[in-house]
């Protein structure tokens, strides 16, 4: 006798479900074992912090990761933040990388750098991009399927060592220089680039995320020739139907402060990306903000921040001969 249709349905379920657990445990395993390495440049850093220090996050991509340098407002007013930030990081990557943070820290603020939502690498289209973040942050194996290659069995089952701190808290900067000399990037033919919709429905439950966690939002664009008038307009939108602040540095004016970039000094790569020159820039300019918008403490030789102290102390070392190599290669 033919089996009842639903039975044949339950063992197709069933074998599913046992699959989906071990391609979940599997994923774990090859999950690197030290926050050094379980995101891209520096980002991991983010989960040694001591609990609940960290005031501000900055979340973005590659221009965010080498515009904005945290341990500069620390230095300067006593501010904790952190950038985490990788190349192509996506507004997807952003929501489910900000739940995992969220189990330890308590941010007042989140500043979204904006490039992130029109940030896809190429070939791939908004819905495909949306689709493969979001299979790699729910599927580990996915994300991490190469690191078995690297993993040796002694680490297949090593409990996670998530104590790993970088002084730069995220910020990784560039000491090349390389001019743009091309013509006024802002204003172009575009009036207005729309943000695709998965873009739109991932955004809004960020922001839902951040309102849930008590923390405040800010959308900024770090200065880079790859933005234009059409995609800020984007953004001026979206912010203001949210009731956000939208800073973009590429079009200072009114309470967007100056940050002054110099492009043929400032930028690493002809205007991609800043150098550590334009990000000391940057970071004044959004510390400048921060300070006169929000309530954020000096946090400077607090009971609770001695570690925050020690590597103020080790950045400001490191700082002067960075900055004199950035300033040689921009003469």
């Amino acid at each position: 006798m033919t089996r009842p249709w639903w039975k044949a349905l339950l063992r197709i379920a069933a074998f599913l479900f046992v699959l989906l657990l071990a391609v979940q445990a599997v994923g774990h395993v090859v999950m690197p074992t030290s926050n050094r390495y379980l995101s891209g440049y520096a980002a991991g850093g983010v989960l040694g912090e001591d609990p609940g220090t960290i005031d501000v996050l900055v979340m973005g991509d590659s221009n965010a990761a080498q515009g904005i340098a945290p341990m500069q407002w620390y230095t300067e007013s006593g501010v904790t933040g952190y950038t985490y930030a990788e190349g192509w990081l996506s507004v997807y990557n952003i929501y489910f990388r900000l739940q995992q943070i969220l189990k330890a820290q308590s941010p007042r603020l989140l500043v979204l750098c904006t490039s992130t939502a029109y940030s896809r690498p190429d070939g791939e289209t908004d819905w495909s991009a949306a689709v493969t973040d979001a299979a790699g942050e729910l599927f580990p194996l996915l994300r991490f399927h190469d690191e078995w290659k690297v993993l040796s069995p002694q680490e297949w089952f090593t409990d996670n060592d998530y104590t790993w701190r970088d002084v730069n808290k995220g910020f990784m900067p560039l000491t090349e220089a390389a001019a743009y000399g091309g013509a006024d990037y802002m204003y172009d033919t575009g009036t207005q680039e729309p943000l695709p919709w998965p873009m739109r429905f991932c955004l809004d439950r960020l922001l839902d995320l951040c309102t849930a966690h008590g923390m405040q939002v800010l959308f900024i664009t770090v200065p880079t020739t790859n933005w234009n008038l059409a995609r800020h307009n984007g953004i001026a939108d979206y912010a203001a139907g949210k009731g956000l602040p939208y800073l973009d540095f590429n079009l200072p004016g009114g309470e967007v402060p100056d940050p002054g970039i110099d492009w043929s000094a400032d930028t690493a790569d002809g205007g991609t990306h800043l150098n550590l020159l334009g990000a000391q820039h940057a970071t004044a300019a959004l510390g400048q903000y921060l300070l006169a918008h929000y309530d954020l403490p000096d946090h400077r030789g607090q009971p609770g921040y001695e570690d925050w102290d020690t590597d103020a102390a080790a950045y400001a070392e490191a700082l002067p001969g960075l900055l004199d190599k950035a300033n040689a290669a921009g003469a």
